[in-house]
């Protein structure tokens, strides 16, 4: 061995190690720093396009979410050793907020709801319960009037293409780089299989102009997608499964309940409208919500795709993503119980094994 410094020798082939342990995946503060640099690009964005009061909610959010740390540190000593996760908490809730929301009261609700979260109730960041979600809630039952209405009717949303539509009639902003992107992707690409995509859709994946953030850059959101699940660092199961799940029942099923016809649902309207795209990536699976087992997180994937379908319906609610997040951490609390069970049973069965052989 050359260096002698090195702690990781292969050896015919096999990996040989110093050191007690091996990190097979990157760690959660590794992955805590991804998210970081993912949502700062988000929020780069809102500077870029001159965001100026998302900006503000933003920082007072994530103030608010660092005080409610550094009190519990002052009145319990306990060191605040999630503080990536304590920061990535307090961007995300203000990335959900509309615009127009007071940065006063966006502080104080941040502070109060994560330091009572943390002090008293679970006294912990990381509890079965997503708290961004739960303090989203809390905003919006104090201060409901700010969060946005989609004034879409019964008629629209029966459409074939219902966010061609909403584009053409101006509801979503269609950019000037739109025209040129759409033509050379319907000659260069969709052509080969005899498709097209109207004018609009790139638009609308680019930045929907919404005054929730998190509901914005889709396409980023996309690209995002791709840097943290790509070394399987972060599971991909529960945001595929729901994503797959919640579009299907999409396509399918949603202009029937407005009496349309089957199969013609907007899928590009649902994904792109409510911030489903943007959950199913950063928010869906927080550390300690999600199951363990391959199973058990296909069947959370599965159910929020569900809830989904039933609460957000075809992409046209403000606060319908975080409710189907909540309803979704309840139904993974279950199915952790049940994998817990089969853990215990597997454990005893092991060594009633082991204690018969001797």
């Amino acid at each position: 061995m050359k260096n002698n410094q090195k702690k990781v020798m292969n050896i015919n082939n096999r990996l040989y190690s110093t050191s007690p342990f091996i990190f097979s995946k990157p760690s959660i503060s590794e992955i805590s720093i991804r998210i970081l640099i993912l949502l700062s690009v988000q929020i780069f964005m809102l500077l870029i396009t001159k965001s100026y009061a998302s900006f503000t909610l933003v920082l007072c959010t994530l103030l608010g979410s660092l005080a409610a740390a550094s009190l519990n540190f002052l009145i319990y000593k306990e060191q605040p050793y999630n503080i990536l996760a304590i920061t990535i908490q307090g961007i995300l809730i203000g990335l959900f907020l509309p615009s127009s929301y007071p940065p006063v009261a966006a502080f104080f609700i941040t502070f109060a709801t994560l330091f009572i979260s943390r002090a008293i109730v679970f006294k912990n960041i990381n509890s079965w319960i997503n708290m961004v979600s739960v303090t989203l809630i809390i905003f919006w039952c104090i201060g409901r009037n700010y969060f946005p209405d989609f004034n879409i009717t019964k008629d629209i949303l029966v459409l074939k293409n219902p966010s061609n539509y909403l584009s053409q009639a101006s509801v979503f902003p269609v950019y000037g780089f739109d025209s040129s992107i759409t033509a050379f992707l319907n000659t260069r690409l969709f052509s080969f299989i005899k498709v097209n995509i109207p004018e609009g859709y790139i638009s609308l994946l680019w930045d929907t102009s919404s005054v929730i953030p998190a509901f914005r850059f889709n396409l980023i959101t996309i690209l995002s997608s791709i840097i943290l699940f790509a070394d399987g660092a972060f599971s991909l199961i529960i945001p595929g499964v729901f994503t797959a799940v919640y579009a299907i029942l999409i396509r399918l099923f949603s202009p029937l309940i407005f009496g349309g016809v089957f199969n013609q649902g907007d899928i590009i309207l649902a994904l792109c409208t409510s911030g489903t795209l943007f959950s199913a990536v950063f928010v869906i699976q927080w550390f300690g919500t999600v199951p363990e087992t391959h199973w058990g997180k296909i069947l959370m994937g599965l159910f929020e795709g569900i809830v989904a379908f039933f609460i957000i319906g075809a992409g046209t609610s403000s606060i319908g993503m975080v409710y189907t997040i909540l309803f979704g951490n309840v139904f993974g609390m279950m199915l952790r119980l049940v994998e817990e069970k089969q853990s215990f049973r597997r454990i005893n069965k092991i060594i009633g094994q082991a204690i018969n052989v001797r």
